[in-house]
């Protein structure tokens, strides 16, 4: 597996390039490979890129994505019911 953007460090999330934490009043959305909708949602937003580089990093994502759920059909799950405001 490829090395990842971002990584936990002392409890933070943080970019790996320069270990910039992320603020904790800035919202972030997780998609996991074992969500069966993260995938569809990884290539949409794919598709709507204009930068080739972040668009090619995208990709592989899309990649690992797709190898995971091949490997591990059995930890594939629907997500959980989305909250009243989705």
């Amino acid at each position: 597996m490829k090395e990842r953007k971002y990584k936990i460090l002392d409890n933070q999330l943080v970019k790996r390039d320069g270990e910039i934490s992320i603020p904790d009043d800035e919202p972030l959305f997780i998609l996991r490979a074992q969500d069966r909708k993260a995938l569809p949602a990884i290539v949409a937003y794919c598709e709507i890129l204009d930068n080739i580089d972040h668009r090619a990093s995208v990709k592989k994502t899309i990649n690992d994505f797709r190898e995971f759920q091949a490997k591990n059909p059995e930890r594939m799950k629907e997500p959980d019911s989305p909250p009243d405001y989705c």
